[in-house]
């Protein structure tokens, strides 16, 4: 097991056993050849006994809810809504019967009329950057046969501004702080995306290269600083995340970013997590980063020739 990008150490450090959602994810995405399938479900299923997964776990209420039964997207980065978001990403799915619990609650309170997510409940309208998270954990969490789902899906392309953009404001100006859109792209099986979804891909990538994941007005310190959990704020690495995931990791516009991302390797040859944000931490800032490591070498992975 050798992975391209990342040195022994570096991996052996995200497959020790004490946080398996990263040994799972790294196992996924970083060892090649990759395990086969009854291994990763075998790394998977350890994924709530111990660690991120299991500590978020522990504080939900009935199995279901985390901090108020009553509404699922506050308290902003705590609530039933952020949970499932950061669980999506450490592996957990549908599977789990807490997660389709909790699932159920929250679109049954927040899923608008018209397919898009509502932070302050239906009929409320539907809001951009809540609908993208939301339809990227239900992607994550196994619900990619879901025509709720779907609804989503279609509520995200309709959202898409002249430019190839998103925005989460009005009156709409696309701006790279509106990326969910591309993340939750990402999230849909190649096989399953659409040509409607393809071509709003490509107009969205040619958005994002165009500023070279970076460029907006004045320079803005937080898009260069390396961040978990994501929920909606943005950075140059969410950026590189989702283009690499959409084949657009190559295009030379993507150079500046790639070389900030190889300058914030440190000693060990491992990435710090330089911001958080919220109270769904993971891990202290300025310390090396499982995660950032993680996902940074993802990146580095998958635009490698």
């Amino acid at each position: 097991m050798a992975p391209s990008r990342a040195d022994a150490s570096v991996l052996a450090w995200l497959l020790e056993p004490q946080e398996p959602s990263i040994r799972y994810l790294a196992s996924r995405d970083l060892v090649h050849p990759r395990p086969g399938p009854a291994a990763l479900a075998g790394l998977r299923a350890e994924i709530p006994s111990r660690g991120w997964a299991a500590a978020i776990l522990s504080r939900q209420r009935e199995r279901t809810w985390w901090e108020t039964k009553e509404t699922c997207y506050w308290p902003k980065m705590r609530g039933t809504y952020w949970s499932l978001a950061v669980l999506s990403d450490l592996g957990m799915t549908r599977e789990d019967d807490r997660m389709a619990n909790a699932v159920e609650h929250m679109l049954r309170i927040h899923l608008a009329p018209d397919g898009g997510f509502s932070p302050f409940g239906r009929p409320k309208p539907s809001h951009f950057c809540s609908t993208g998270i939301m339809v990227r954990l239900l992607l994550r969490l196994g619900y990619g046969d879901d025509p709720r789902t779907w609804g989503g899906i279609r509520w995200l392309l309709d959202a898409q501004l002249e430019d190839g953009g998103w925005d989460c404001h009005c009156p709409p100006e696309s701006t790279l702080d509106a990326w969910e859109a591309m993340a939750a792209f990402a999230a849909i099986p190649a096989k399953q995306r659409t040509a409607e979804i393809r071509q709003a891909i490509r107009r969205g990538a040619g958005f994002y290269l165009e500023h070279g994941l970076l460029h907006e007005g004045a320079p803005y310190l937080p898009w260069t600083q390396l961040h978990y959990p994501w929920h909606y704020r943005y950075d140059f690495l969410v950026g590189l995340d989702f283009l690499a995931a959409l084949g657009y990791g190559r295009d030379s516009r993507t150079k500046e970013p790639l070389a900030l991302l190889e300058s914030k390797r440190k000693g060990g040859r491992r990435w710090r997590l330089e911001r958080a944000i919220g109270n769904l931490r993971l891990e202290p800032p300025g310390k090396p980063s499982k995660m950032i490591t993680f996902l940074a070498l993802r990146v580095l992975d998958r635009v490698q020739p």
